[in-house]
């Protein structure tokens, strides 16, 4: 994340210095110049320090298809607040041999019921010291998971939906953080042995 940050304001350096030579050599009085050369040295710093604010917040893009969980928070929705509640995942993507490649990345999950119930007993099964896998597939259409579905029917477990305006008459709420919920189904299970390679004969 730090190189993306680091990119981003190499990126706007060089644009600044393009627009800058272009500058020097238009009919501009020179007072605009300057105070243009400081605005954009002044806004550089600004963009660099800005983003680095981003590093370690959650991602909320699709989980890997195979993961260690390394750890869980479960945050409850809160119909005072208008919380609609969130699963935060800190995973490390595993290779089909069952070995960690990568770097360990926190995930924002929209909340719901059955994926925090078994995200809560994954925890504790953390907490006692055992490893947990995890896997994420993605569900083709509209097809849901059976705990989705009695999820989604039963009005008790219902929660307002986080950063969305309330529905008027003829117009449809659209959450694009359940909709790509909706395209992944979480499971966890112990994580499995890992698989060495086999060692031919000498």
């Amino acid at each position: 994340m730090m190189s993306t940050v680091l990119g981003i304001s190499v990126a706007y350096v060089v644009l600044g210095v393009v627009l800058l030579l272009m500058g020097l050599t238009s009919r501009v009085h020179w007072r605009w110049k300057s105070a243009a050369i400081i605005v954009s040295s002044v806004f550089f710093v600004a963009v660099f320090f800005q983003t680095r604010g981003l590093l370690g917040w959650p991602g909320i893009g699709k989980l890997p298809d195979r993961f260690q969980l390394l750890g869980v928070r479960v945050v409850e929705p809160d119909r005072k607040i208008g919380d609609a509640g969130s699963i935060y995942l800190w995973v490390e993507e595993i290779d089909e041999n069952n070995i960690p490649v990568g770097i360990p990345r926190s995930f924002r999950i929209p909340y719901s019921k059955p994926l925090a119930e078994k995200s809560q007993k994954a925890r504790d099964a953390i907490m006692e010291g055992n490893q947990i896998a995890g896997t994420a597939e993605d569900i083709e259409g509209q097809t849901a998971s059976r705990d989705d579905k009695k999820d989604s029917e039963n009005p008790e477990n219902k929660t307002p939906l986080e950063g969305t305006e309330r529905a008027e008459d003829g117009h449809a709420r659209i959450d694009m953080d359940e909709l790509l919920q909706k395209m992944q189904k979480v499971e966890f299970q112990p994580m499995p042995a890992a698989l060495m390679p086999v060692k031919k004969p000498q």
